[in-house]
């Protein structure tokens, strides 16, 4: 019985480690994206927000990572948000697979418009075919992303050459 135990200890604390460590390679790529991709100049007035959906950890390390940091002279503001509801002015908008709330990805972009300049992000299988402009997969315990140039133009977002050839593909 105690082995027993060990042993769902020793998966739940690797699952958590991974987990941990997931939210931390998510929260440096979106810090990267902010210098990689540039919003349309009507977009670059008051703060540049990053809303994250029902991610705590990931909420986390993105604030860590962007404290006191800018984008051009705008302040980065990290909100969490709770439902699709909640959705407001982003800038970067993440949307996790876990997310039961929040299962349909055109529910979100009907919220937040289909031309509006929020690079919406996402690490949901097939994501990139429902809209969104960068998926987060994992491939062999590596995190890696795939880009949607279609949804990213339609957002009037430039994307930096540099990001475009690190993107990987996940089929």
């Amino acid at each position: 019985m105690k082995r027993l135990l060990l042993l769902i200890f020793a998966i739940v604390s690797v699952n958590v480690c991974f987990a941990q460590a997931t939210a931390k390679h998510k929260a440096m790529y979106i810090c990267n994206f902010t210098k990689e991709i540039e919003w349309p100049a009507s977009e670059r007035n008051g703060d540049f927000v990053i809303c994250i959906v029902n991610q705590n950890d990931l909420l986390n390390q993105v604030r860590t990572f962007t404290n006191g940091k800018m984008v051009g002279t705008s302040p980065i503001s990290v909100v969490g948000v709770k439902s699709i509801d909640e959705i407001s002015k982003c800038h970067i908008l993440f949307l996790p697979f876990a997310d039961s709330k929040a299962d349909k990805l055109s529910t979100v972009i009907a919220k937040v418009g289909d031309s509006s300049s929020t690079l919406i992000l996402s690490d949901r299988p097939g994501a990139l075919k429902n809209g969104a402009c960068i998926n987060f997969f994992l491939v062999e315990d590596k995190l890696k992303y795939e880009i949607n140039q279609k949804a990213i133009d339609g957002r009037k977002l430039h994307v930096s050459t540099n990001l475009i050839n690190h993107a990987a593909s996940a089929e």
